[in-house]
C-alpha cells in the first residue's frame, strides 16, 4: 500500500524537527541574531515562537501517527510539512544573512523534498475512499477556492496600483523590498494550490481530497503565527496595518483551523496497515 512511509522520510522529517528547534530558539534567545528592521523582528519572533509551540509537535505528531499507519496522521503529516515548506522558504528568502544561513537553506530544502516524496507515495485512492461521502467536497472546495480568491485580492490591491502608478507600495516604503516575499510565495505557490484543492475536491476527483486535506492542514498550522504576527505589527505601529489585512489574515486561518480538525476527524479511526515493512525498504 502507497500510503506506508518510507525510512529516508521517518530520518529527513526527524532532522527537520531538530533543526527546526534550533533556529528557533537561536531566532528567540541569541542576541543579535537577527541583522533586520526593528519593524520586522516582531513577526521574525512570532514565527520562532509558534514554530516552537505549534509547527514542531504537529510535525511530530504527523510523522509519529503516519509511522503507525494512520491516515489521518499522514494528512497531518502533509500539512504540517508544507507549512514548514512555506515557512522556511520565507524565512530562508526574508531574513538578513546571519550565521545560521546554511541552516535555513538545509531546512527549506528537507521540507520541500520530504513534503513532495510524502505527497507522491501518498496512495489517492485510499484518501478518496475513506473520505467520499463523510465530508462535502462542495463545502470544503468552494471554501478553498474562497480563500484563495480572498488571498489573492488582498495582495493585488496593493501590488497593482503600485504597478500602474509606479510606486512601491506602503509595505515596501515602511519594511524595505523583503516585505513582498510573502506576496510573492502567496501569489505563486498558495493562491494556485488552493484554487487547484478546492476545484478537484469540488469535483470529487481522487487527488482532491488529498490535497485539500494538506492544504487545510496547511492552513490551519499557519493561522497561530499569522494571528500573533498580525497582532504585533497591529500593537507596535511601526507598520500600517489596515482592517482589510486583518480581517483577510485572521478570519480565513481561524475558519481552516475548524474545517481542517473536522475533515481530519472524518477519516475512520482504523488504522490502515503497519508501515514496519515499508520504513525498511531502500529509497
Amino acid at each position: 500500500m502507497t500510503t506506508s512511509i518510507r525510512r529516508w522520510q521517518v530520518v529527513t522529517t526527524s532532522v527537520l524537527v531538530v533543526l527546526s528547534v534550533v533556529s528557533a530558539l537561536l531566532g528567540l534567545f541569541r542576541p543579535g541574531h537577527y541583522n533586520d528592521a526593528p519593524a520586522l523582528l516582531p513577526t521574525y519572533f512570532a514565527q520562532d515562537l509558534m514554530m516552537l509551540a505549534v509547527g514542531v509537535p504537529v510535525v511530530a505528531l504527523g510523522l509519529w501517527f503516519t509511522v503507525r499507519g494512520s491516515l489521518r496522521g499522514r494528512i497531518v503529516w502533509l500539512g504540517s510539512l508544507a507549512y514548514m515548506t512555506y515557512m522556511w522558504a520565507s524565512i530562508g528568502l526574508q531574513v538578513a544573512f546571519n550565521e545560521f544561513f546554511l541552516g535555513y537553506a538545509a531546512l527549506f530544502s528537507l521540507s520541500l523534498f520530504t513534503f513532495v516524496g510524502g505527497v507522491v507515495t501518498t496512495d489517492a485512492e485510499e484518501v478518496h475512499d475513506q473520505l467520499s461521502g463523510r465530508v462535502s467536497g462542495r463545502v470544503y472546495g468552494a471554501f478553498l477556492v474562497v480563500i484563495a480568491l480572498g488571498l489573492a485580492f488582498l495582495w493585488l490591491s496593493e501590488v497593482v496600483p503600485a504597478t500602474l502608478t509606479g510606486t512601491e507600495p506602503l509595505l515596501v516604503a515602511e519594511v524595505g523590498p523583503q516585505a513582498m516575499i510573502s506576496h510573492f510565495l502567496d501569489l505563486t505557490v498558495v493562491v494556485p494550490a488552493l484554487v487547484v484543492s478546492g476545484i478537484w475536491l469540488w469535483r470529487g476527483r481522487q487527488w482532491g481530497y488529498t490535497l485539500a486535506g494538506v492544504s487545510l492542514v496547511f492552513g490551519a498550522v499557519l493561522a497561530p503565527t499569522l494571528t500573533l504576527a498580525t497582532f504585533l505589527l497591529f500593537t507596535e505601529g511601526e507598520v500600517t496595518v489596515s482592517v482589510l489585512v486583518i480581517v483577510f489574515t485572521v478570519l480565513p486561518a481561524a475558519i481552516a483551523a475548524t474545517l481542517a480538525i473536522k475533515f481530519v476527524l472524518a477519516v475512520p479511526r482504523e488504522r490502515r496497515s503497519r508501515v514496519g515493512d515499508e520504513v525498511g525498504e531502500a529509497v
